[in-house]
């Protein structure tokens, strides 16, 4: 919804013209990032590279970083490869051995991303949700209120959860888009009320191009300047009767929760965890996402305001899909070159993510294939032991 809310306004500006004018701005010479990053940390890594070197060879280098940030210096991204371009192939160890007895006590938790209680994500989620269960898995997707903060969001997963782990004997959490930083607040300031013996259920999660670390065109539509950003607010309260309820939940989102005074302490939550993320990875030959023409508007606008944001896929910057360094968190990471879509992108190796997604005209069932593909490649024993 937040992508067609700033389309809606931007529909009419001619973005060639404009864009040069912006970049020379008043503006993009005095904005600045208002946080200070570890200088280990790939977020402020990318952003150095993109203000040295441009965006693209921003892009390039991190892609490279991403492969050595991963656990086993990109060992589950092959695995990953090969089930994709396999699909009657599956690991030996893998997931998708596990009887209907285990399946049936493996909780797999889906939260989806901004305001999607309608559109074509909630629906991919939604068909994902009733595919795992026709395999015999104890999954949910987690119905959460529209236009709330990612704060309430966490107290409305704690419920979902205190319902669900008792439930299972191990439990998987899958987050889209705001999906990943609703998870992340819920580590950060609701999971710790849980028993321990809870706790020590969730041992993996999965990120779907998930804004773990804030999302930079969030930030920009709450406290950027004119013409867009200043339109879009304006925009957004006058004609929507929620207008200030969805600028609250915007900026909501903008927030790393890291920087904030309670962080997540992931490993002091959830003793067992570990993450696996793809990260979504603008594709054009720029440096910007080409496969989806919204994503690639917003990621121009906000690169030309801010001129200190590195790679970002139309929604969030590249490097903020991957956890800080110093959680201690075990973290794989899987490369997806397109937008922050994800199911319009390819691996690595050119192959699509989702054939479906691009073949068929009813998308909603192409996130199936993506976690077949997971399911197929993911070890047994990172859930199960």
């Amino acid at each position: 919804m937040m992508l067609r809310l700033i389309l809606a306004v931007h529909r009419k500006v001619d973005f060639r013209r404009v864009l040069p004018v912006l970049a020379g701005a008043a503006l993009s010479a005095c904005q600045q990032a208002s946080v200070h990053l570890a200088e280990d940390d790939l977020l402020r890594q990318a952003r150095e590279w993109r203000q040295e070197d441009g965006m693209k060879a921003a892009r390039d280098r991190l892609l490279s970083s991403l492969e050595k940030a991963d656990a086993d210096g990109g060992g589950f991204e092959k695995r990953l490869l090969r089930t994709n371009a396999d699909k009657q192939f599956a690991y030996a160890d893998s997931m998708a051995g596990m009887s209907m007895a285990e399946r049936r006590r493996t909780g797999i938790f889906f939260v989806g991303g901004f305001h999607t209680s309608t559109g074509l994500s909630k629906k991919v989620a939604a068909n994902v949700v009733a595919d795992l269960c026709k395999q015999g898995w104890h999954a949910r997707l987690f119905e959460l209120t529209p236009h709330e903060t990612v704060g309430e969001d966490a107290r409305q997963v704690q419920a979902a959860m205190e319902r669900e782990l008792p439930q299972v004997d191990r439990a998987v959490l899958a987050g889209f888009s705001k999906g990943g930083l609703d998870w992340m607040q819920w580590f950060a300031s609701e999971a710790g009320k849980l028993p321990l013996r809870e706790r020590e259920k969730v041992r993996l999660m999965l990120s779907f191009s998930g804004v773990l670390r804030g999302s930079i065109v969030g930030d920009w539509l709450y406290r950027g300047g004119a013409p867009f950003a200043q339109m879009t607010r304006w925009y957004v309260c006058l004609v929507d009767p929620l207008g200030k309820k969805v600028m609250e939940d915007v900026r909501s989102v903008s927030q790393d929760p890291w920087m904030q005074d309670s962080g997540p302490r992931l490993l002091e939550v959830a003793p067992n965890l570990r993450v696996v993320s793809l990260v979504a990875v603008p594709d054009g030959t720029a440096g910007y996402p080409q496969v989806h023409p919204g994503f690639h508007l917003l990621s121009r606008v906000v690169a030309a305001q801010w001129s200190w944001v590195g790679p970002l896929d139309g929604m969030t910057e590249s490097a903020s899909q991957v956890l800080p360094p110093g959680t201690g968190v075990e973290q794989h990471l899987v490369r997806v070159l397109g937008s922050h879509a994800l199911l319009d992108g390819r691996y690595v190796n050119g192959a699509k993510v989702s054939a479906g997604f691009h073949r068929r005209r009813d998308r909603t069932h192409a996130g199936g294939e993506m976690l077949d593909d997971l399911l197929r490649s993911l070890p047994r024993a990172w859930v199960s032991w």
